[in-house]
């Protein structure tokens, strides 16, 4: 059976291997090598994504009902993304109801 790797899998695994072979024979004593390539795996899936943020907000409206609350909130997110200096995601934003009070 033949077994496919991705090409990200494969991107992280090589460039473990060669920073792994970079380093002294002293080092690679100290240290245990699945314990570093979980750490180095970590750090190189967080760098591939540095042009990225995640964003989460709780925005609090007053509306009349769940629709306009959406529409609303979905303003506050856009104005609040603007005065941050980041474009809203393309897809829109992800609205869920936390809760819903009357007063």
């Amino acid at each position: 059976m033949h077994m496919r790797i991705s090409k990200q899998t494969a991107d992280v695994e090589t460039a473990f291997e060669d920073w792994w072979k970079a380093q002294s024979e002293d080092f690679m004593a100290r240290y245990d090598k699945q314990d570093l390539q979980r750490g180095f795996k970590a750090g190189f899936a967080a760098g591939r994504k540095k042009q990225l943020r995640r964003f989460t907000l709780r925005v609090t409206i007053w509306a009349a009902n769940q629709g306009t609350a959406k529409v609303m909130a979905s303003q506050e997110a856009d104005r609040r993304a603007a005065a941050a200096g980041v474009s809203p995601p393309r897809s829109g934003w992800t609205l869920r109801l936390v809760g819903a009070d009357s007063p």
